[in-house]
This record gives structure tokens, C-alpha cells and sequence, in this order.
């Protein structure tokens, strides 16, 4: 890290300890301890530090870097002092609010094994070792201000006798050092094409931005477009200007103008005046199709984005008056500046490949090497090719390493050398200096990561706030938000590279990157990765090492722990046993401890010892044996984060409510359920279920404080609720962070009936930023009347189930933001209807999907076509009595009816019915009376001409929707449990053949059927599939359609299996185009053959 560095992070670090730990609940206990005083002068101190650090800034000089490094050592001990301070603050706190001989106990046992006070320290005792232990840190700090003081003084009198230094900052110009460019051609193309394009609705100016990491090439792409023939003829001005990381808003515009003007052989070296400069570069873009380079732009880190987009917009105001389809473009390593800037989709340039790093490397090295030199290195240049990681630059600088180098074990020397890096460092360390302090340190401790580690942005986040480099600006923002925050703005700056899963987004850091990290990290974060011991300073703050070299800690690295401030263990699982002893030796030193992540390691135990961490903010042990935890665990008073997801533990310890830190635990929803006095952990950022109990410790009412809780919260046994005002001491009213509550009660006795639930049900009134709301088993005969307004605004979704004696519904249509009414198990309901709308009639505005399921005794859902105008979904099941529903809407997309429900499709007048219906999937099963209306009502011509999956348990309703010409888009046939045919009628056969585009194909459960209508005429059909059809013994005897690609046959005929064999099968030769051919199971063709 260099002195810059250095002086940026410490002035943070040491604003972080004025914010984090002398805040008024520590100073306020302090003075009443006795050490009041004593923290004052710390303070003091601490100001006195901030000031010469910001002398130092101005000055730079590298005689600083020692000093600068002592600082960072006294910082940590200053933090860690305070931290230990702040731990007894708590620890007294918890004594004072224990009142149970129980929680007394709990409180009490583990004392002996914390640190904040030795065993058998007397008070006083502790008291005095306390304050020397804070004159000492005073002492320190006080010693490192004064000699960076001096060296300051004396760098300025040095910089006095020879003078000042003049800048040699020097930038890219336009023109191509070498013509010859590997691995770009698309990208150059694409370029070009962006840079021609006219559009009639374009601004006059469009600014398109090329981001990537330093050294990745973005300047020789600008260059390459800059030259070409193409663009120097479509634009009739065309100007470069470097702007590199820091410039004057008046010295870039005369830069702009001087480019401008540069054929009218104008100067303007005198000229200050920033308007007089703007007015004379718009005279000379005026009426002219430009292109304008800003080659290397940084975002300026002292303003905020809205403050750099005013900036900005004013230094390029005058560019405007340009003609239409001007360009500027942009190249920078930050997303940040893209987002400024851009008015067009940014280009992301990305590494080359290792086949255009070798070409590169061989232009250069290779220059004026002989043809058969070059044969004897070309072996290894896979392995040279490698080195550069992608960047061009990088390629260049190992190139100038081999050159002239023409022997093989020359190439392999340097090869293995370490200072290969040396030259690409630089490259990218101005992106690291470009950081604010608070991502500097969030960034260099990344390097504890092996190389191609994917992580997600949660766990990150939380190693960060637990060494407290997460400091929202705001006291309104969590930690969390604030992190990712970080997050966005590293990834914004091409730190992070981001991979999209499918129910995942996973983060890395590209190699080059990752080494810059270990740079900046210096001797503070340390890997082991090798079977050979890795040379640790006793200044490592942060440790990795790999699962099965976890003894190493202990016979190796024993001596180097008490510093530790994290300890991770990655890659692997550790096979044999971790030793409780080495465990316990490796406890006690580490003292400083914040971050212990054992996940995946074989331990069967923690030990008690675990107490003495009481630093310890993050500790991992998922995927562990272990089976119990010690009860001294819960003396972790600082601890936010503890994950035992995968371990076989049968319970918790007792004390675990004395984790008043705790804002993440992952664990089986069984084991957190059993936590008494959870409510006390009201920094709890997540707890998906919660159990009531009536007993002490597990009511309702452990829910009242815990308003930090987010995502999902299911209360279940509601029944041990007994009235209103219990119910209300949940407060769910203030948990305004959660996005889905379930209600639920056990059914119990199935005639029981409970009238209390009314009452509990009306004092369990959600926050109104609620995204989903769940009731079941709710056994009252009324809604609560925060479902008969407008309160929950935000709902997109309510789930009703087994509120058995509701004979109503509440007006759900007064529910601004409702998609997704789901109602099950509502027996004693008859009729829906008008109620639904409320006092002011309102309709569902925005209502997407319903679900009427296992209603028995719903007769009607009365309405009309202005009831619900945006629904795209119906699904209707076991509503056994069910007659009328309201008209089908033009938009429905979507419509399922299983068991006995019964539905017809109408419409009240011409005014609702669709034009042109853009149903998309429908789905029909055992309803033959439904069957009967819903082909009578679809005579209507292209009624559903968008349908384009059917699946359907009735062939006739194939028949009369091909009839009426209503599949011209069916694309997906499925055709299930159609007992009663044995083959296809003639009208049938010309349905089939009526489905022009049809694709996939499916038959299943027809039980009786023998044979397969004629699908030769299907020029589209790609995929067919014939399954529990036990009386199919052959297929179609014209042969199957040519673009058939797929072929799955199962529990058919034992005929038909032999009849599509190859050896001899008599259907073989009708079938074997088919690329993939699949028989109960067993794969007889995996691609297309000719044999």
C-alpha cells in the first residue's frame, strides 16, 4: 500500500472509531465507571491524529509509509480497546436486566472465561489496567503525530531547496502505435456501426461510453474507430482529448477548443474566461456532424452523481449546437461514469481471449526472431498465453519481458518469475487510488478469496460489517443496504464480475483485479493455498487456509494469531477430525477474532473457550457434526452473524436471547423456534417462523420489539392467542420491513368453533407495506375490518384458506396494488358477488389472477365484464356447486378448470365481448357439461386465434375448436385421459391435420387407444410423445414428419417397443431421421444417423 493509500484509509479508520465507539451510551458509562476522563484524552488524541493525517495528504512523501503503518497498528488497538469497553457495557447491561434465577445463571456461568475483565480481577484492579491500557494507546498515537509532524516539516523544506516538481502527466493521443490489433474485429465493428447510426428521434449529441478494467484495451479500441475510413468521413470535426483522473473544468474546455479549432490554426492560451471558451468552441461545433473522444474520464469521488451530471451537463453545453447525429465517446474504467454520461447503451469490453494474448505476445517478442526460433518456443505459448489474463496490455509488458529471449528455458525463467505483475500492477492500481477510503478497505480485503472464488453479495457484506467497514452515512440505513450499496458501486466500477443463476446472482473479481487486491493488501490479508508453509508477518490481520491445512494454524502459524482479526477456512471439506485441543489452543490466542468461519470442517464439538472471542462478530459452522453448542456462546455479546445450517444439532443453548447483537441466524426453523425471550434480539434482521406458545418466553408478545424483521413471518398456533389486546402486543402494525405474513392457526377439532379468533385475528393488523398476506385456519365467521379499507395499499397478493365460516368476503377491491386473489377452503360461502367491490364499487384495477379452490358450497360469483379488466389467469377447482361466474375478459391468457367446476364463457352485450381474445393457454379437464357450452359459445370466429397451448381431456372439444378455425396458432397439444376412444373419427383425422404449426405433440392415459392419426402433414412438428397408452401397438403407416427431433415412448404396447427397434423393427425406417429416440426410458438414438 503507498503512502496515499495509507493516509486515505487511516483518516477513515480513524473517523470510523469517533463514530462507531464514542457515542453517547459509552461515554455516559464510561463516566459512571470511573474512566470518563480517560476517554476524553483518547478522544483528544484521536483529533489531534485526524488533523496531521490531513497535513499529510498535501504532503505524500514516502518517508511516511513506516509511520503510517505504526498508526495502523495503534488504530487497531485503539478500536479494539473501545470494542472491549463497549462489550462490558453490554455485559453489565444483560446482568442488570436479568431477573429469573434462570437467566441469572445463564447470564452468569461463562463469566470466567471472558477477557473484558481477567478471572479474579477485582474491580479497582480492572479499573486501573484499564487506564493504562488507554494512556498507553494516547502515548502511541501521541508519538506517531509527532514524528509524522517532522517528517513533514523536514519533506517540506527539502521540496523548498530543489524546488517544485513539474507534472509529466502525459495521455493517449489518436494515433495508433501499431496497426496491427488482435481479437477486436467485433468489437471494432460494433463500434463503428453505434458511432454511423442516425436515428430521426436522436438528441443532437449522443454519448456512448466503452467501460472495462485498466489495461483491457479501451483507448486502442477508441483509436482503432477514431482512424477508420468509415468514421473520418461520416464526421466532418473530429477531436481527442485524454482527461485522466483529475482536470479543471476550464483547462478541458480550452483542450475541446483547441481540437475544435485546430484547422483554422486558432490558439487561445490566454483566454481564462470559462464562458468565453464555451461560446467559441459552440461557434466552431455549430452546424457540424462531430466526434469527440473523452479518452480515460474518472468520476470525481469529493462530488455526488447528481453534482457530476451538473458538472457535466455544463463543461458540454456548448456541444449541443453540433448536428444531429454528433458522437461523443467515452472511455473510462467506472460503471459510475457510464451512468453520468451515457445518453446510449455502454459498450463492456472484456478481456481477450488466450489465442489473441499469444498473437500479440508473438508480434512483439517474436519481432525479429527467426521462423525456427519461433517453432521452439511455440509449445509454450499456451502457457504464456495464460499469463496476461485477458489484458492486452498486459500482454504487451510479458512480451517485453521475452524479447530478444529466444531460449526455451530463458522463456520458462521468467515464466515463474514474481515481478511479472510488477508491470501490470501500475496499470490498475489508479482504479484502486480512484476509490473512496471505505471501498479502498473493502476491496483489498477481497484478497483473502482464492482466485475464481464465487460468492454471493450477502456473504461478503457481512465479513465487511463485521470488521466494521460498513458505515452508513445515514442513521436511517442499515448496514446491510449500505453494503450492498458498496457492492453496486465496486461492480459499477468493474471490480466485480457478475454471474446471473437461475435463482442466484454470484460475484467474483477477474484474476487481474484479485492480484491488485493482494497488493493493496500488503501484509494485512495472507492466503495459504500450498502444501508449503507460507511466509506470515506478524502484522496479518486477515487469514485463509484451506480446510485440511487447518493443523498448519497451530504447528506453523501458532505465533502469529493474537493479531488475527479473521480466520477462514475454504475449499474442501476437512476429512479427518479437527482435534478439540488444537481448537482450544487456536481459541485462546485468537483474542481479536471478528470473523471465524469453520463451515464444512469435521468438529463434533465447539469449545467453551469460544467465549473468550469476544470480538467475534460473523461465525460460520454450517456443514459441521456438530451436535451441541456451549451455553458460553451466548457470551458473544458483539456477535451479528451466526450460520449453523447443516449441522446435526438437537437444541440451542439456553442464553441464546443474550445475543442482543444477532441480526442473522440461519438454523433449522425448529431449533429458533425453541429460543426463549427471542424478542430480545431486536436486532434480528430475518425470522421466517414463530411459533406461539402460552407459556413465559414464547407468546406472542416475544414479537412486539422485533421490528427490524424482514422478508417472510409466518405466526402459527394462533390459537394460543387469547384475545385481541394479547394479539395487539405483536405490533405487527410497526414491522413496516416485511414482505409476506402468514396468519395460521392448527385446524384442530374439525367442528370447533372459536369466536376469540374474530378478536385475535382483528389485533393482528399488518403494516400497510405489505406485499403478502396469508390467512388459514382462521376459525371466526368474520373478516377483520383492516380488510374492509384501503390500509394494506400495497398488497399485490392475499391467500385466503380454511376460514371454514366466512359466509363473505371483504371488499378486496378497495386493495389498490391486488395481482393475486387466491381463495381455498371458505366452506360455508355461497355466493361472491357485488360485496367484493366495496362501498365505492370499486374493480379489481390490477387483479391478474384467481383461484377459487375447494369452495363445496359456492352456487354463483356474480358480476359483470368491468369486474375484474386486467385478470389473465383463472383457475377453478373442486367447486362442485359452482353454476355462474362473471364474463371471460378480452386480456384472460389463461384458464384451468379441474374436477367438478363448471363454467360457460359469456358475455352481457356486444360492448364486452373481445375483438380479438389473446387467450394463450387453456386447460380442460373432467368437465363434459363445461366441454358441451364452451364449444357452442367459441363458434364465433377467431374467438381464441392466439391460443397456443391446449391440453385437454376431451378430444371433441379438439374437434369443434379446429371446426371453427380457432388453433391457427397451436404450437402445443396435450390430449390426457381419454378413455373411451379407441381411434380417431374422420373428423377427427382432419382436426390434426388442421394444426398447421403445431410443435409439440402429447397423448397420455388414453388407455383404449390403438393407433395415431396421420401426423405426416405437420411440416413443423418437433417433439411427439405417446405415454400409458397400453393398447398403442404401432405408429402412423405413413411415417412420422421429417422435422420431428424428438420421439418418447413409454408404457405402450410391448409391440410397439419392438416395432421401432432397429434390428428389424418393421416402424424403424419411419423413425430413424429422428436425431433422439427414447423408449421406457432407454435412449435408442442420441443423434441423427444414417445406419
Amino acid at each position: 500500500m503507498d503512502v496515499p493509500s495509507y493516509i486515505t484509509v487511516g483518516g477513515w479508520f480513524i473517523q470510523v472509531i469517533f463514530d462507531k465507539f464514542l457515542s453517547s451510551k459509552l461515554q455516559t458509562w464510561a463516566a459512571n465507571s470511573g474512566i470518563g476522563n480517560d476517554l476524553d484524552k483518547l478522544r483528544v488524541a484521536m483529533l489531534r491524529i485526524r488533523s496531521v493525517l490531513s497535513s499529510a495528504e498535501k504532503t505524500q512523501s514516502d518517508g511516511l509509509v513506516g509511520w503510517m503503518k505504526e498508526l495502523r497498528d495503534v488504530a487497531y488497538d485503539a478500536e479494539d480497546l473501545l470494542d472491549e469497553l463497549e462489550y462490558r457495557r453490554l455485559q453489565q447491561q444483560l446482568d442488570g436486566e436479568s431477573s429469573s434465577p434462570e437467566a441469572a445463571a445463564a447470564s452468569s456461568a461463562p463469566r470466567t472465561c471472558s477477557n473484558s475483565r481477567p478471572p479474579g480481577t477485582p474491580e479497582l484492579a480492572w479499573d486501573r489496567i484499564t487506564k493504562a491500557r488507554i494512556r498507553s494507546v494516547i502515548e502511541r498515537l501521541d508519538h506517531v503525530s509527532c514524528c509524522v509532524s517532522e517528517t513533514i516539516t523536514l519533506f517540506k523544506l527539502d521540496r523548498c531547496s530543489s524546488g517544485p516538481k513539474q507534472s509529466t502527466r502525459k495521455g493517449a493521443t489518436s494515433s495508433l502505435i501499431s496497426t496491427k490489433v488482435f481479437g477486436r474485429e467485433d468489437e471494432v465493428r460494433n463500434l463503428i456501426d453505434l458511432l454511423l447510426l442516425l436515428r430521426s428521434n436522436d438528441e443532437p449529441v449522443s454519448i456512448l461510453p466503452v467501460v472495462g478494467i485498466g489495461g483491457v484495451g479501451k483507448t486502442t479500441l477508441a483509436q482503432l474507430v477514431y482512424n477508420d475510413p468509415k468514421i473520418v468521413q461520416h464526421f466532418e470535426l473530429r477531436m481527442w482529448v485524454c482527461v485522466s483522473d483529475s482536470f479543471d473544468d476550464t483547462e478541458l474546455t480550452r483542450e475541446i477548443l483547441e481540437c475544435a479549432s485546430s484547422g483554422d490554426n486558432l490558439q487561445h492560451p490566454s483566454v481564462t474566461n470559462f464562458n468565453r471558451l464555451q461560446t467559441a468552441i459552440k461557434e466552431q461545433v455549430a452546424w457540424k456532424r462531430f466526434l469527440l473522444v473523452l479518452d480515460d474520464v474518472w468520476n470525481d469521488e469529493r462530488n455526488n452523481r447528481l453534482s457530476e451530471m451538473e458538472r457535466w451537463d455544463k463543461l458540454l453545453a456548448p456541444l449541443k449546437a453540433g448536428k444531429s447525429g454528433s458522437k461523443i465517446l467515452v472511455t473510462t474504467r467506472s460503471g459510475t461514469v457510464s451512468e453520468t454520461l451515457g445518453t446510449m447503451h455502454s459498450i463492456d469490453l472484456k478481456g481477450l481471449r488466450d489465442q489473441d494474448c499469444w498473437s500479440l505476445i508473438k508480434e512483439h517478442a517474436f519481432r525479429d526472431a527467426n521462423h525456427e526460433e519461433q517453432l521452439k518456443l511455440e509449445r509454450i505459448g499456451s502457457e504464456v498465453a495464460q499469463q496476461p489474463k485477458g489484458l492486452p496490455l498486459a500482454a504487451k509488458a510479458i512480451a517485453g519481458l521475452l524479447k530478444n529471449k529466444m531460449d526455451a528455458e530463458e522463456w520458462n525463467s521468467v515464466l515463474v518469475r514474481n515481478d511479472i505483475w510488477d508491470h501490470i500492477i501500475p496499470i490498475l492500481k489508479p482504479s484502486y487510488s480512484n476509490l473512496p477510503a471505505h471501498l479502498q478497505r473493502c476491496f483489498a480485503y477481497c484478497s483473502i478469496f482464492p482466485k475464481g472464488w464465487k460468492f454471493e453479495s450477502d456473504d461478503l457484506i457481512h465479513l465487511w460489517m463485521a470488521q466494521g467497514y460498513i458505515q452508513p452515512r445515514n442513521k436511517n440505513v442499515r448496514m446491510e443496504d449500505a453494503g450492498q450499496d458498496y457492492m453496486n458501486d465496486l461492480m459499477r466500477r468493474s471490480f466485480f464480475q457478475v454471474q446471473n443463476k437461475e435463482f442466484v446472482t454470484l460475484y467474483g473479481i477477474h484474476d487481474p483485479l484479485h492480484d491488485l487486491a493482494q497488493s493493496v493488501s500488503g501484509d494485512e490479508c495472507i492466503r495459504v493455498e500450498d502444501d508449503e508453509p507460507t511466509n506470515i508477518p506478524p502484522s496479518v490481520r486477515h487469514l485463509s487456509i484451506k480446510a485440511e491445512k487447518l493443523v498448519m494454524v497451530k504447528d506453523v502459524y501458532h505465533h502469529h494469531l493474537h493479531n488475527l482479526r479473521t480466520l477462514i477456512s475454504f475449499s474442501g471439506v476437512l476429512r479427518s477430525g479437527l482435534d478439540d485441543g488444537l481448537l482450544v489452543d487456536v481459541l485462546r490466542d485468537l483474542k481479536h477474532i471478528r470473523v471465524l468461519d469453520l463451515s464444512h470442517c469435521k468438529m463434533d464439538n465447539l469449545p467453551e473457550v469460544i467465549c473468550q472471542c469476544i470480538h467475534l462478530r460473523f461465525l460460520n459452522l454450517s456443514s459441521t457434526s456438530i451436535q451441541c453448542l456451549p451455553e458460553s456462546l451466548c457470551r458473544l455479546y458483539h456477535l451479528q452473524v451466526l450460520n449453523l445450517n447443516g449441522c446435526r444439532l438437537r437444541s440451542l443453548p439456553r442464553g441464546m436471547k443474550n445475543l442482543v447483537s444477532l441480526r442473522h441466524l440461519t438454523a433449522a426453523d425448529q431449533l429458533i423456534s425453541d429460543i426463549a425471550e427471542i424478542g430480545r434480539l431486536t436486532c434480528l434482521q430475518r425470522l421466517h417462523v414463530f411459533k406461539v406458545r402460552t407459556e413465559a418466553g414464547y407468546t406472542i408478545r416475544e414479537l412486539r420489539d422485533l421490528n427490524e424483521l424482514r422478508g417472510s413471518l409466518y405466526v402459527r398456533n394462533l390459537e394460543n392467542v387469547e384475545s385481541k389486546n394479547k394479539a395487539s402486543e405483536a405490533m405487527l402494525s410497526g414491522k413496516e420491513h416485511l414482505s409476506v405474513l402468514q396468519l395460521q392457526w392448527q385446524s384442530g377439532e374439525r367442528n370447533q368453533v372459536v369466536d376469540d379468533d374474530d378478536e385475535v385475528l382483528e389485533g393482528l393488523r399488518p403494516h400497510p407495506n405489505l406485499k403478502r398476506l396469508e390467512i388459514m385456519g382462521c376459525r371466526g365467521a368474520t373478516y377483520p375490518s383492516w380488510l374492509k379499507t384501503q390500509w394494506l395499499t400495497d398488497l399485490n397478493i392475499i391467500y385466503l384458506s380454511g376460514c371454514r365460516r366466512w359466509e363473505s368476503l371483504p371488499p378486496l377491491a378497495q386493495l389498490p396494488s391486488l395481482k393475486v386473489l387466491w381463495i381455498q377452503g371458505l366452506h360455508a360461502t355461497k355466493s361472491i358477488g357485488w360485496e367484493l367491490l366495496g362501498p365505492g364499487r370499486e374493480v379489481f384495477r390490477r387483479l391478474e389472477e384467481l383461484v377459487l379452490d375447494g369452495m363445496p358450497e359456492l352456487e354463483e360469483f356474480l358480476g359483470d365484464g368491468r369486474f375484474f379488466p386486467h385478470l389473465q389467469s383463472v383457475v377453478i377447482k373442486d367447486c362442485n356447486k359452482l353454476k355462474i361466474l362473471p364474463p371471460l375478459p378480452c386480456n384472460l391468457t389463461e384458464l384451468t378448470v379441474l374436477d367438478h367446476g363448471f363454467w360457460i364463457p359469456y358475455f352481457d352485450d356486444t360492448r364486452t365481448a373481445p375483438v380479438g381474445s389473446i387467450v394463450s393457454s387453456l386447460c380442460i379437464y373432467n368437465c363434459p357439461v363445461l366441454i358441451a357450452g364452451f364449444c357452442v359459445s367459441l363458434k364465433e370466429e377467431d374467438s381464441l386465434s392466439s391460443l397456443q397451448t391446449l391440453s385437454v381431456g376431451d378430444i371433441s372439444l379438439l374437434t369443434g375448436l379446429t371446426v371453427s378455425k380457432n388453433l391457427a396458432c397451436l404450437q402445443n397439444l396435450e390430449i390426457h385421459n381419454c378413455l373411451k376412444i379407441t381411434s380417431l373419427t374422420t373428423e377427427q383425422e382432419k382436426a390434426f391435420e388442421d394444426l398447421t404449426f403445431l410443435q409439440t405433440l402429447c397423448f397420455n392415459g388414453c388407455a383404449n387407444l390403438r393407433s395415431l392419426p396421420m401426423l405426416r402433414g405437420l411440416r413443423y412438428l418437433k417433439k411427439l410423445i405417446v405415454s400409458n397408452c397400453p393398447q398403442m401397438q404401432s405408429l402412423p403407416e405413413k411415417g412420422l414428419p421429417s422435422s420431428l427431433k424428438v420421439l418418447e415412448i413409454a408404457s405402450c404396447h410391448p409391440l410397439l417397443k419392438g416395432r421401432c427397434g432397429k434390428e428389424g423393427g418393421s416402424n424403424w425406417e419411419s423413425i430413424r431421421h429422428i436425431p433422439r429416440i427414447e423408449i421406457d426410458g432407454e435412449v435408442i438414438q442420441e443423434e441423427a444417423s444414417g445406419n
